[in-house]
This record gives structure tokens, C-alpha cells and sequence, in this order.
């Protein structure tokens, strides 16, 4: 039985936009995001999943490539929502170079 997460999730972001530096906050409604809080709720508990989990979303996630996968409801179509987080690794520097086939 899927259990009903008691929290939302958000991320605030900044971004340069014609030389202006705004801050944009959006609700992530990933499924991935949820049964993350759930994991590690069974597995620390009420007081310790925070932690865990905060260390997911903000740390290990930013240093792959992390992109928002956004999207919108027909009901609120101006309320943008972070449908997915994907994070492939991140790209090699233009430094690293590729050994040479033999």
C-alpha cells in the first residue's frame, strides 16, 4: 500500500537571466523524491531521516548533472512543478583525455 508522504518538497534555485540573478522555488512532485522519504524513514526513523535525506537531495545530487524535469497542471497552468530530478554523472572536463586504442 503506497503511503501518503506528510511533507513537500521543494527546491530553490537561482539562475541569470539577462545579467539578473533570480531565485525561483518550485515543489518536487517526483515519485523518486517520495519513496526517498519513505526509505529513509523506515530505516532511521522519525528524528533521523532528515539528515539522509537532505544529504541526498542537496549534496549528492548537485555534484552529478543534476536537471528539473518540469511541468504544469492543466488546472494551474502558471504553477510550475519539478516533475523529475535527473542526474546523470557529470560530464569530463575538456582535461581529461581519452587513452588511445592499441
Amino acid at each position: 500500500m503506497l503511503e501518503k508522504v506528510p511533507f513537500d518538497f521543494h527546491y530553490t534555485y537561482e539562475c541569470l537571466t539577462d545579467g539578473e540573478t533570480k531565485s525561483h522555488t518550485h515543489k518536487i512532485v517526483d515519485w523518486e523524491a517520495s519513496q526517498l522519504y519513505r526509505n529513509v524513514y523506515r530505516k532511521h526513523g522519525p528524528n533521523g531521516w532528515e539528515g539522509p535525506f537532505r544529504r541526498k537531495l542537496e549534496t549528492e545530487l548537485p555534484a552529478k548533472d543534476l536537471m528539473l524535469l518540469m511541468g504544469t497542471l492543466h488546472r494551474f497552468p502558471g504553477q510550475w512543478l519539478i516533475v523529475s530530478l535527473i542526474y546523470p554523472p557529470k560530464r569530463q572536463t575538456e582535461d581529461a583525455h581519452q587513452m588511445r586504442l592499441l
